[in-house]
């Protein structure tokens, strides 16, 4: 039963995909289980150093002796726990990624407690306070996916709070930094600006955006936008015959659009300012005009209403390219609130930020460290299976017990051919054939590869 993994391990890689096991040049680091045979582990690992010599590192490895169990059982473990290791891998690469996308540049790399991942393979001991071997091997499983499952819940929720966050306070930035037509007029004008403002029962101010390439056009043209919106047209009191006159030139039947105009009041153009592309103007202009009321044929009063230009006035000026800003001199209030809001969601960003940052160098460590027991669990289930069991007497008793020895080899640069080569002469290789006559490659030995950056 041969067993062949790849697991990359790289805290600062952008990208965090699953690789195939395609090529063994590309792997940094091997998990290898070895049957031991009359001699004890430390032998076998001795002679695998010997093996390896000059073409990788070796680190013995702590090898649990975990109950075993069935072999219906095992046989269903081993099925499992390939889901169940790249769902954890999945985990991983997201805390990675996360972290990546928000650490800044000389921020530490990620770690296992206070030890690089790299070491934390060379010294791995198996966490008996936390998985302890008295356990069956499905609960240890169980375990740790509820482990590592309780961290991407917490990963998830932290990343949606900081992505409505970062939202937010792009948003802010937005609307601060746009140009001339879309700016905040409170961020824009000056308190000189606000005071010389027009708000009566007649009047109002109203602010333009111009192009400044249009510029000139606007201002030898900006007292007839709106030609045909203001009505000012009325009864003819050129003689004293138009005055009481029962002519019907009153009321609804004045003729009051005989001559119609702007609203804008000629000569009140103000240039604000000029930045970008854009000029601001403020015009004054007449509020609106009040049709009134009459009585009709019956004798009943027919209520008169009020007609606001400045609606129509905004969509004169949009046709020749110039846009009328919204704005309230209430407004000003509340120029400092924004100015805080922003302030207050720059520093609840920079807070979220570092506290996910610091999240995920924590956690991390706890993902990685399940992981790797995850693979070691995975190493004991397949060497039991590849190796099967031996006898060991203990307090006057025989018991049937795994017996191998698992370590990790870290690879010289291109010594991946040579050393399969030196482990499959150490342990024997054969050559076995399939069922279409075709020589197939088969390794008595458990092999796990692993990159680690």
């Amino acid at each position: 039963r041969a067993v062949y993994l790849r697991i990359t391990i790289s805290p600062k890689a952008s990208n965090f995909s699953s690789l195939p096991p395609s090529s063994s040049e590309m792997a940094d680091w091997w998990m290898v289980t070895l049957p031991n045979e009359r001699a004890g582990e430390d032998s076998t690992f001795q002679k695998l150093c010997a093996a390896t010599h000059g073409l990788a590192e070796s680190f013995k490895m702590d090898a649990p002796q975990l109950k075993v169990g069935t072999l219906d059982s095992l046989m269903s473990l081993s099925d499992d726990l390939g889901k169940h290791d790249s769902s954890i891998e999945m985990v991983i690469r997201k805390i990675e990624r996360q972290y990546h996308d928000i650490a800044k540049d000389g921020a530490a790399p990620l770690s296992v407690g206070s030890v690089s991942p790299q070491r934390f393979l060379e010294t791995f001991t198996w966490d008996v306070a936390k998985y302890s071997k008295r356990r069956a091997l499905p609960e240890l499983v169980t375990l740790i996916l509820s482990g590592v499952g309780s961290v991407e819940d917490e990963l998830k929720q932290l990343s949606i709070n900081l992505t409505e966050t970062t939202q937010r306070l792009a948003g802010l930035t937005r609307k601060k930094g746009g140009n001339l037509t879309a700016a905040p007029l409170e961020e824009i004008l000056k308190p000189e600006d606000v005071r010389e403002l027009i708000d009566t029962e007649f009047m109002r101010t109203v602010f333009i955006v111009v192009p400044k390439s249009s510029e000139a056009e606007f201002l030898s043209t900006y007292d007839g936008i709106g030609d045909e919106i203001v009505g000012y047209g009325g009864p003819d009191w050129r003689n004293s015959r138009g005055c009481g006159e029962p002519d019907n030139n009153y009321g609804p039947f004045c003729d009051r659009r005989r001559e119609t105009g702007s609203p804008v009041v000629p000569g009140s153009a103000t240039k604000i300012l000029s930045e970008g592309e854009h000029v601001l103007f403020s015009v004054v202009t007449l509020k609106g005009q009040y049709k009134a009321g009459y009585l009709d044929e019956d004798d009943v009063f027919q209520q008169g209403n009020y007609v606001d230009f400045y609606d129509a006035f905004k969509a004169s000026a949009r046709e020749k390219r110039f846009i009328v800003r919204d704005y309230k001199k209430e407004s000003t209030a509340s120029s400092a609130d924004s100015r805080n809001e922003l302030h207050e969601v720059e520093v609840l960003f920079a807070e979220k930020q570092a506290g996910l940052e610091r999240w995920c160098r924590t956690h991390y460590g706890e993902a990685l460290s399940a992981w790797v027991h995850l693979k070691v669990i995975r190493a004991f289930v397949e060497s039991v299976l590849r190796y099967g069991l031996s006898s060991a007497g203990t307090q006057g008793r025989l018991e049937q017990r795994p017996n191998f020895m698992l370590a990790v080899l870290k690879l010289g640069k291109n010594k991946a051919n040579p050393l399969k080569g030196a482990l499959d002469k150490l342990v024997h290789h054969v050559e076995t054939a399939t069922e279409e006559g075709e020589e197939a490659e088969y390794h008595p030995y458990c092999k796990l590869e692993f990159v680690v950056s």
